[in-house]
């Protein structure tokens, strides 16, 4: 009997077993460090210097989810200014996977600003009428490709906002992966805001957590709202480690993530029924569009799989056209381990055997 070979993947996926992922958190901690008490210690604490620092910040939060951090911000912000509009993508985060976390539990209503396809310009943000609390800018925008807007687009930006008496919040979820596609550090990008979240479980692969950063007293504010969103656990210990070693190993990483990504999405441009978008990408993640339905799609992803023990994908989603899906491919590690050749054959390979189907 022929063993299939062993199973890799394309993206950025976590294949370690929880008992390794322990082990390596064991050996990132010294013996004598001591317990934090609702994030109080020197582990969580030493991470929240760290952050604020990297991101050119007075001060920064650690919690156990961003979705606390950013809205707690954004109460903050609009507490501040007696405002309940924030303006946003129609395709962002905060609109599209909270299910109203801001209006149910945090009281503010967003203004969508901007079409689906793109991140929002000045000129869109100029047209909202409403005084607001807050300006957030996604970066980069995951559900429209992560795409972000041009530097100098996104500077007028804020300076919009804050020109109109407005804060300017960053939504940096992937802001680590962003940075490179800039060309600018992460203390460059972030001084163009007053507040910025952070995420340290996607690109970093960390367990759970994120992180606030900003001015002292926003940043206090904040501290209150994430403790009554009960994203401040008694021990944080785990996840705060976790995340100092994501930014120890996988942060120095991200422009060659990025250079792999650039590379990538080069190598798919001839192929027929294969699209990269954006291309270049603006960050080590992008979208590749696929002709075909989408059974057919699946099936031939499935046989690459069992011939080359290569999934490509798991993950994917229908578009606006009938006959063209799309997947997210975010480099990392697992992508690093893979020839820029093989890459490209598999996913040729997928695209030929749907279509001729």
């Amino acid at each position: 009997m022929i063993e299939a070979p062993p199973k890799r993947y394309l993206s950025n996926k976590r294949i370690a077993s929880p008992g390794d992922v322990l082990h390596a958190l064991a050996l990132a901690t010294s013996e004598d460090a001591p317990f934090d008490v609702y994030g109080a210690g020197t582990i969580v604490e030493g991470l929240e210097r760290t952050v604020a620092s990297l991101l050119g910040k007075e001060a920064a939060v650690f919690c156990t989810s961003g979705r606390a951090a950013q809205l707690s911000a954004l109460r903050v912000h609009a507490d501040r200014r007696a405002r309940r509009v924030v303006a946003a993508h129609p395709r962002s985060h905060i609109v599209e996977d909270e299910n109203d976390a801001i209006g149910a539990l945090y009281g503010l209503r967003v203004a969508r600003v901007g079409a689906p396809t793109e991140p929002f310009t000045l000129q869109e943000l100029r047209a909202v009428r409403d005084p607001l609390a807050a300006v957030v800018v996604e970066l980069p925008l995951r559900r429209a490709g992560f795409r972000v807007p041009p530097w100098d687009e996104l500077v007028a930006i804020a300076e919009h906002a804050r020109g109109t008496g407005a804060a300017f919040h960053l939504d940096g979820a992937r802001l680590w992966e962003t940075a490179p596609g800039y060309g600018k550090t992460l203390a460059e990008i972030a001084a163009l805001a007053d507040t910025v979240y952070v995420s340290f479980y996607k690109g970093l692969g960390g367990l759970a957590g994120a992180a606030l950063a900003g001015d002292a007293e926003t940043i206090a504010g904040a501290r209150t709202w994430i403790g009554r969103a009960g994203a401040t656990l008694y021990r944080m210990f785990p996840y705060a480690l976790a995340a100092r070693e994501g930014l120890r190993t996988e942060l120095p990483r991200m422009p060659e993530y990025h250079a792999r990504a650039v590379a990538i999405a080069a190598a798919l441009r001839d192929i027929p029924g294969v699209a990269a978008s954006p291309d270049p990408p603006a960050c080590n993640a992008f979208a590749v569009h696929l002709d075909g339905e989408r059974d057919a799609l699946l099936a031939a992803r499935d046989a690459v799989a069992e011939s080359h023990g290569l999934v490509v994908f798991e993950n994917l989603a229908r578009t606006a056209h009938p006959r063209v899906c799309s997947f997210e491919l975010a480099v990392g590690p697992n992508t690093m381990q893979l020839e820029l050749d093989e890459i490209r054959a598999a996913i040729a390979q997928i695209a030929s055997r749907a279509t001729s189907r």
